[in-house]
């Protein structure tokens, strides 16, 4: 079984408070920028986009939330990513439907008496979810928006767009959360997080993963040593090497590169092996 970094699951109060106040924030602001970019533009598909990103945008700060607390708990943190989701979600309906029963509609025209009148149809419906979802049923009715070359979209296929754009929010923010800072390498010694150096090795491709384990295993790091003469090679594996002052374990991820062309564009990378331990490896 390949050896690999687990977190430790350190979940304090401070640290769940922290992930969760920066969390709350994002979701009250995202979505409504969120909303602003869907007003100014009504497509479909470029909804589905944004929402994916909004989803994205909250997994970033919950993630720098998890990053200042040094929260180390999957479970805690998938947990925080859910609630966030749910309440950014519950604050786009606010937003969107104080924007849609507004007096003068959706403008960026408005004076401090306008302003004002928004901000305070925003808390009543924030504060009355009885009444928001009373008008969601009856928004969903006569429907919100037009694809072209169709009427108005309302009924089931109006809910079966809102629970996708619910999932786009929710798949953005958890995909992003458990890919993001909580499955980084942690030094308990130095109570820090590891630092990803700077250079990375390049090895020969690797083709057989178990033949390197075992190399790994057997503490052969020699395989691990960069050599410069693969600087023009179009295929290649980088070394990418997780480290702290004085912890005497290492990290180690191992990319398989392909770059037939040397652009950018054309690089593809695929995972071999993330987040291996090295006892007092020097490398």
């Amino acid at each position: 079984m390949e050896n690999k970094y687990t977190p430790q699951g350190y979940a304090s109060t401070s640290a769940i408070l922290i992930t969760l106040a920066i969390g709350i924030l994002a979701s009250i602001i995202l979505p409504i920028i969120y909303i602003i970019l869907g007003r100014l533009i009504p497509n479909i598909w470029f909804i589905a986009i944004i929402a994916f990103l909004l989803g994205m945008g909250l997994g970033f700060f919950i993630d720098l939330g998890v990053k200042i607390g040094k929260l180390r708990n999957r479970k805690i943190v998938t947990a925080i990513a859910v609630f966030c989701g749910l309440f950014a979600f519950y604050v786009q309906w606010v937003f969107f439907d104080t924007l849609i029963y507004s007096q003068k509609g959706f403008t960026f025209s408005l004076n401090a008496t306008d302003i004002k009148l928004l901000a305070d149809d925003f808390f009543f419906l924030f504060t009355h979810p009885n009444i928001l979802f009373q008008e969601i049923v009856n928004l969903n009715e006569v429907g919100s928006f037009r694809i072209k070359g169709t009427d108005t979209v309302s009924g089931l296929l109006l809910w079966v767009i809102w629970a996708g754009e619910f999932i786009f929010i929710l798949g953005g923010i958890i995909f992003s959360v458990l890919n993001g800072q909580v499955i980084k390498p942690y030094s308990e010694i130095n109570d820090r997080w590891m630092i990803k150096r700077k250079t990375l090795n390049r090895i020969p491709m690797v083709e057989n993963k178990e033949h390197l384990l075992n190399e790994l295993n057997n503490r052969n790091f020699v395989v691990l040593n960069d050599q410069p003469s693969l600087m023009n090679e179009a295929n290649y594996a980088e070394v990418i090497i997780f480290e702290s002052m004085g912890d005497p374990t290492k990290y180690i991820s191992i990319l398989n590169v392909s770059n037939p062309t040397g652009k950018a564009k054309d690089k593809k990378m695929t995972n071999v092996i993330a987040f291996y331990p090295l006892q007092n490896a020097n490398i």
